[in-house]
């Protein structure tokens, strides 16, 4: 399954969960997949990953840098993750 939001691409691989933006790639592992999918609400699936699925600093800025140009990034891949 791909998904792609203002370009970034979302795909699956062995459970693991890529997303992809030009030549940055940022890999959630397996186990924060599984985590993030019984997150009850959206607001807890956001502060999830946020501070443990981006499981490092430079993971968290390359997110943060593709989120200030598309604001409702997350939303997006928590509705994809969700349906």
């Amino acid at each position: 399954m791909t998904f792609t939001s203002s370009a970034v691409s979302l795909e699956w691989n062995r459970n693991n969960l890529i997303l992809t933006r030009g030549a940055s790639q940022i890999v959630i592992a397996a186990e924060k997949v599984q985590n993030l999918r019984t997150q009850d609400t959206e607001t807890g699936f956001i502060e999830y990953f946020r501070t443990t699925a981006l499981e490092n600093r430079e993971a968290r800025r390359v997110f943060q840098s593709w989120e200030r140009k598309d604001k409702e990034l997350l939303n997006k891949i928590y509705k994809e993750m969700i349906s």
